[in-house]
């Protein structure tokens, strides 16, 4: 007896040893067409090349693994029930089952081990309803977007950070703290968030219901007055010192209900907001712009711009910036270039104002700017005691003025400082230029960095009479005024981030004629009429005093030099 005991007792302590030492690797539907599944955003990389490289992973930190794969729910639900008898932790890709698999939630959080959520693609860049995963809060962490990588830095995490880590003894005195510390606090977020997250999609059905009740009566998706009671009858039901907080979850919540409400009712909304501009299709063509007008003379930065973004057009000249607009405007020109902002010196403040006015943004593009100090020919850096150009420059030039306590002169272009120059004849003046309107004035240049820094770049835009939207557009340009109310900045760039839009550029600028009132020009990174984005457009010009599409368009990217290889001989 005392034998059989003895192997009992042997045989459950190795056990219990490969269960601490053991991971599964479950993989939910349509992973095993790893590599025929759309490439793009799966990668070429097998199911058996998941496996094969977790093993090893799993090898170098001292673990085993299981492998399990399947297209069934219950299949995937009664695999977690069954590691509870032999595995230390869980990794788990779930496919679809991630957004929608309360089961598998329950099967998770009914295990008590801990497993790390993972994806090969970053699920919150993609559709909004891959965006959310029911499983992750009886989950210990979500690693996604890294590719094949995802699944090796999640077990990585698993291991280090929830496995080995509990697995050291406790120190003696403590009872309390294991029974009741944090794991056990976390294990009961884990059941709040998990309920919070159903009475939240539960909210979500019935403002479905709600837009289609809208949709029939014509009622505005938005009822300040309806929302206001919502948030007052939130700080009533909350405790003192979570009143506002109680308001601001509500806030929240509103705020993605009506979203959900705009999305569902675009098609019906399109043509009554700011969104009525934009066409069916994104069909548009440059072709027709053949002539260019820019502001500034030959050598400018704005004319490398202009042949840089239409190379086959004729570029003219104009004394402004604001007249190579009239020039679109009474059609003497397709397109005017401008400049929009510096990476240095900030955005050109009459480019914007002119924005305000009936133009579109057609295009862009960056361009190196590499300003020199030009001057008459036998001018020494001693003799130069002013320097003029465009105030764009002078700031990009700020430090060595500053320096040198040079007396900076603005002029209307950077273009017009060499010919200046050359007019006035004095050798105590020099110009802040290209080089190559110095070299169509005669101008010497001197040796000397005049640039604050060597990544000195300018964004220029094209702006047409029409709305162009090509099928490279991947940049939106919005102007959008705000209600005088506290935080309502935050609140209109929260619905882009509530649809996983980046911004790639915000400044504000004031409205002409009302005093302490701003425009705000956003850009967002977005392909050609995306959806998400339609619909942020479709929310916020309802809900803000006005909204204003500057345009949709693509970017003209930096010719890169043609490298030639040489070839040596011997």
């Amino acid at each position: 007896m005392k034998t059989i005991m003895k192997k009992t007792a042997s045989a459950k302590k190795s056990a219990d040893k490969i269960k601490q030492r053991t991971i599964l690797l479950l993989n939910g539907p349509n992973l095993d067409m790893l590599g025929k599944r759309d490439p793009e955003q799966y990668g070429t990389f097998t199911l058996k090349d998941v496996e094969k490289a977790f093993a090893s992973k799993a090898a170098e930190l001292g673990f085993n693994v299981r492998f399990f794969q399947s297209n069934s729910e219950g299949e995937l639900v009664s695999a977690i029930h069954e590691a509870m008898d032999y595995a230390a932790g869980i990794v788990i890709n779930s496919g679809a089952y991630t957004h929608y698999s309360y089961a598998l939630l329950d099967a998770i959080q009914l295990s008590r081990l801990p497993v790390m959520e993972v994806h090969i693609s970053d699920i919150h860049k993609r559709e909004p309803f891959r965006r959310t995963s029911v499983i992750q809060p009886a989950c210990v962490g979500q690693i996604s977007g890294k590719g094949l990588d995802s699944y090796l830095i999640g077990l990585d995490e698993l291991v280090k950070k929830h496995i080995l880590k509990t697995a050291k003894p406790e120190k003696p005195g403590n009872p309390a703290e294991a029974a009741n510390g944090m794991a056990a606090l976390r294990n009961k977020i884990n059941e709040i968030d998990a309920n919070v997250i159903d009475l939240f999609c539960q909210r979500m059905e019935v403002a479905e219901k709600v837009a289609a009740e809208k949709s029939t009566s014509g009622a505005l998706v938005y009822d300040a007055d309806r929302e206001a009671k919502v948030f007052d009858a939130a700080r009533d039901m909350a405790p003192q010192g979570m009143k506002d907080a109680a308001a601001s979850l509500m806030r929240t919540v509103t705020r993605l209900s009506r979203a959900r409400q705009y999305e569902l009712l675009l098609p019906q909304l399109r043509s009554q907001t700011a969104t009525a501009i934009l066409p069916m299709e994104a069909d548009g063509s440059l072709a027709s712009i053949r002539k260019v007008s820019f502001g500034g003379t030959a050598g400018s930065y704005s004319e490398k711009a202009a042949k840089k973004l239409f190379p086959k057009a004729a570029c003219e000249p104009a004394w402004s910036f604001s007249d190579a607009c009239s020039k679109v405007m009474d059609g003497t020109a397709d397109a005017a270039v401008l400049p929009l902002a510096n990476t240095s010196g900030g955005g050109v403040d009459a480019v914007y104002r002119l924005l305000q006015q009936n133009f579109f943004i057609a295009r862009s593009t960056e361009l190196p700017v590499a300003h020199v100090l030009a001057v008459l020919p036998g001018t020494k850096l001693n003799n130069v005691k002013t320097v003029l150009s465009h105030p764009q420059a002078l700031a990009q030039c700020s430090q060595a003025i500053a320096t040198r306590q040079w007396i900076a002169v603005q002029i209307e272009n950077t273009a017009y400082a060499p010919a200046e120059v050359l007019k006035r004849g004095d050798k105590t003046i020099a110009a802040i230029c290209s080089e190559e309107a110095a070299a169509v004035n005669g101008l010497e240049t001197l040796p000397i960095q005049i640039c604050d820094t060597n990544c000195n770049k300018t964004r220029f835009i094209a702006v047409t009479k029409k709305l162009i939207v090509t099928a490279d557009a991947s940049r939106l340009s919005i102007i959008m005024h705000l209600p005088h109310r506290i935080g309502s900045l935050a609140s209109a760039l929260e619905v882009f981030s509530d649809k996983g839009l980046n911004l790639t550029a915000i400044s504000s600028q004031p409205v002409p004629d009302r005093p302490w009132e701003y425009a705000f020009f956003v850009d967002i990174s977005a392909p050609a009429l995306d959806n998400a984005a339609m619909s942020v457009i479709c929310q916020l010009s309802y809900e803000l005093p006005r909204l204003q599409i500057l345009g949709w368009y693509g970017e003209t990217p930096e010719k890169k030099p043609n490298s030639k290889r040489k070839t040596k001989t011997r």
